[in-house]
């Protein structure tokens, strides 16, 4: 079931409809596969960000949507990245009814949301979601129904925001892209609340850079443009995390000069080194993966042999129990191959990423491997 051309046969086979299909058929696009988000809908989630009091009725009504899964739209989405960029964070009013809790737990919450973004690293969304889902559903309960002090509720409402943007992710990893969209929503609520604007936007470039990726580029760029505005005070760290989403949309919009710009501003914030500032959240991006970026981006705008001198160095070293990030960045490289006309060297590593892809559940490595099997049919090569 992992293999996208076996389903993608049998589908045109038994002719299912393409509506009906979570993956595209070769050469035909499912209706509304271009966006990300669904239609427009009476039930979907509300834009709006509280700037008065947060409190226990906000807290509800926060806990209610990551217990559901309402369709979300476009213009949603627009309005609430507005919103978070005019609006103050509110007051986070001391809850007083309920279990009492104190700072150990909401420093095991802490603790266990660190945990689980450092499992992400070696397991993919098909097998992580559901966890990560449960303890985002958990903890947001604690916010609900516990009394805290008001110290301690920005604390937990960081956690949701924090545990929302992993839900997205690894949800986004497992094909469903609509539900990811929603927890990203939810979280940037969440993060609001807590009065962490670096947390909030990176809410927002995650989903920019999900938006790049199966929706419209240029949606993208706007929403990766509002995370970086809106947290221009930022550890470095965090702000080369920004714009290299932001880069990854420009590339994907076609704007080339712009995303050659844009990597140049990811150095310059990336080499002003580590801070005390930097989130928790930011531990992964090291000098490996910025140059891996720069090199996705230039095979994207068509400097492939830029591209193919980035991520060969890189990859050579690249810690193998993380098989969904080497399987995609991989396959990047294949492609740059390709673009140079190099058959046998893109075949290898067309080869080696289908290897690792078998490894992972997730749709991110599979769709990657479509794409690249349909390059690679263009040169009259097939993968085993």
């Amino acid at each position: 079931m992992r293999n996208i051309d076996s389903l993608a046969h049998w589908a045109q086979v038994l002719g299912i409809p393409a509506e009906l299909l979570w993956f595209d058929l070769p050469g035909r696009r499912r209706p509304g596969s271009t966006t990300v988000v669904g239609p427009l809908s009476d039930s979907g989630v509300d834009p709006d960000l509280r700037d008065g009091d947060w409190t226990g009725t906000e807290s509800r009504e926060l806990a209610g949507m990551l217990c559901e899964d309402p369709p979300v739209s476009a213009e949603s989405v627009t309005r609430l990245v507005h919103a978070w960029l005019v609006t103050e964070p509110p007051h986070v009013v001391e809850r007083a009814s309920g279990r009492r809790i104190g700072e150990n737990l909401v420093s095991t919450v802490e603790r266990r949301t660190a945990e689980l973004r450092r499992i992400d690293d070696v397991v993919a969304g098909g097998d992580l979601h559901a966890l990560v889902v449960n303890e985002l559903r958990a903890t947001a309960a604690l916010l609900r129904e516990a009394s805290y002090t008001e110290a301690l509720g920005r604390r937990l409402l960081t956690a949701v925001g924090e545990l929302a943007q992993l839900a997205g992710w690894v949800v986004g990893d497992a094909g469903r892209y609509a539900s990811a969209a929603h927890y990203y929503l939810a979280g940037v609520r969440a993060a609001h609340a807590a009065g962490d604007a670096a947390l909030a936007a990176n809410l927002i470039s995650t989903l920019s850079y999900q938006v790049s990726n199966v929706g419209s580029p240029r949606e993208a760029v706007l929403l990766a443009q509002s995370a970086d505005t809106g947290a221009r005070h930022a550890s470095p760290r965090a702000r080369a995390l920004f714009k290299e989403r932001l880069a990854w949309a420009y590339a994907k919009a076609g704007e080339r000069r712009q995303a050659e710009r844009t990597l140049v501003a990811v150095e310059t914030s990336f080499e002003r080194g580590r801070s005390d500032d930097d989130p928790e959240w930011v531990y992964w991006l090291d000098e490996d993966e910025v140059t891996i970026m720069a090199g996705r981006c230039h095979v994207v705008v068509g400097e492939a042999e830029r591209a193919v001198q980035l991520l060969t160095g890189v990859l050579d070293g690249y810690d193998e129990r993380r098989a969904r990030e080497l399987a995609l960045y991989t396959s990047w490289l294949a492609e740059a191959h390709l673009e140079l006309g190099a058959v046998d060297e893109a075949v290898a590593a067309a080869a080696r990423a289908h290897e690792l892809t078998s490894r992972t559940t997730s749709a991110r490595s599979d769709e990657r491997m479509t794409t690249l099997r349909r390059k690679l049919a263009a040169f009259g090569q097939r993968l085993p």
